[in-house]
C-alpha cells in the first residue's frame, strides 16, 4: 500500500546547459515509482513518511546512436523525505483524494552532463496537490497531477547543480491488479507525461516526455514480495532555445527487480529495496540505479 508514494520519488535532472550537448531530462525518475501494486491507492486517512536513499553508478555516457562517448563513468547520490496524505472522508469523481509532497538533497543532478562534479545541495522541490484513486474488486486505478518547483541549485554552465531551473508537470494514470488470495500475484501497468516551462537564464525548453512502465510479482511469504520491472521513457518533442543548435530527442530503458518486505512485528512500516539496469539508451546516460526506501504508514 506504500508503493504509490514512490510515484514522486526520483528527480533525474540534468544541468541543460549548452557546454553538455545533451538534451536535458525528464524530472520523473523512470521506473522509480514503479512496482508490484503501485496504482494502489492507499485507503482513506492513511498518511505516510518515506526516507529513500538513492545511488546511481553511472557506467559510460551515450550519443544518438548509443555509441559510447568515451568521457567515463561517474556516480551521483540523493536522499529524500517524502510525505502523503489520502484525506478521510473525500471523494472527487468517486475516487479517494490525496495530496504529497517530497523533499529532495542531492550531490548533483542523477543523469548529469558529462564534467559534471559532486556538491550536496537541496535538490528540486516536488508537489502533488491531486491524487485520484479508484477500486473496484481486485482492479485499482490512480491518476495523479504533480509539478515540480526550480528550489534547487542551478547556474547555467555550472558544473554542481541540483536542479533544472524550470517549473515542470506532470499527469499520470496507473492501473494495477491485485489477486485476492492469502499470497497474491500482483501487475501493474501505467503512464506518465511530461511538460515543461522555460528555463531560468537561458531559455531553453525541455522536450515533453512520455515514459511508460509495468511491473509484476508475487507475495511469496506473508509480508515479502518479490517482483520484476521493465519501463521506457523518450521524448515526444525536441528540446528548444538551446544555443549552437538543439540536440536530438532521448530514450531511456530500465529492467529491474525489487524486493518488499512489511515486518510483521512493525505494523505500517516498509522496507523497499530496488535495483534497476539501463539498456540501449539514446543521448542520455547508461548504469545501475540501487533504491533503499523506508516508510511507515498511520
Amino acid at each position: 500500500m506504500i508503493q504509490p508514494l514512490l510515484l514522486l520519488a526520483l528527480v533525474l535532472v540534468e544541468p541543460g546547459t549548452a557546454k553538455a550537448q545533451v538534451p536535458i531530462s525528464g524530472n520523473y525518475g523512470l521506473g522509480g515509482g514503479l512496482g508490484q501494486t503501485s496504482a494502489i491507492m492507499p485507503p482513506q486517512g492513511t498518511r505516510i513518511v518515506e526516507n529513500g536513499w538513492i545511488s546511481y553508478s553511472i557506467d559510460r555516457f551515450v550519443d544518438g546512436n548509443g555509441n559510447d562517448l568515451g568521457v567515463g563513468g561517474t556516480s551521483v547520490h540523493a536522499m529524500r523525505l517524502a510525505f502523503k496524505s489520502v484525506v478521510p472522508d473525500v471523494q472527487i469523481l468517486g475516487g479517494d483524494y490525496s495530496y504529497g509532497l517530497v523533499l529532495t538533497y542531492r550531490d548533483q543532478v542523477l543523469r548529469p552532463a558529462p564534467g559534471a562534479r559532486t556538491a550536496y545541495q537541496i535538490g528540486d522541490t516536488v508537489i502533488s496537490p491531486l491524487g485520484l484513486g479508484w477500486h473496484n474488486g481486485a482492479w485499482h486505478t490512480q491518476v495523479s497531477y504533480t509539478f515540480w518547483a526550480p528550489t534547487g541549485r542551478f547556474q547555467a554552465g555550472g558544473a554542481q547543480n541540483t536542479g533544472k531551473g524550470l517549473w515542470s508537470h506532470m499527469f499520470y494514470a496507473g492501473t494495477t491488479w491485485r489477486q485476492q488470495t492469502e499470497l497474491p500475484w500482483s501487475a501493474t501497468l501505467q503512464a506518465r507525461f511530461e511538460t515543461f516551462g522555460r528555463q531560468e537564464t537561458t531559455n531553453i525548453r525541455p522536450g515533453d516526455v512520455l515514459s511508460i512502465e509495468a511491473a509484476f510479482g508475487k507475495e511469496v511469504a506473508k509480508g515479502v514480495s518479490l517482483g520484476l520491472a521493465a519501463a521506457t521513457s523518450f521524448q515526444v518533442s525536441r528540446q528548444s532555445g538551446t544555443p549552437g543548435g538543439d540536440p536530438g530527442k532521448y530514450r531511456i530503458n530500465i529492467i529491474g527487480a525489487e524486493v518488499v518486505w512489511k515486518p510483521k512485528a512493525l505494523p505500517g512500516f516498509q522496507i523497499a529495496s530496488r535495483v534497476g539496469k539501463d539498456f540501449d539508451n539514446r543521448n542520455s546516460t547508461e548504469g545501475v540505479t540501487a533504491l533503499l526506501s523506508l516508510a511507515y504508514a498511520f
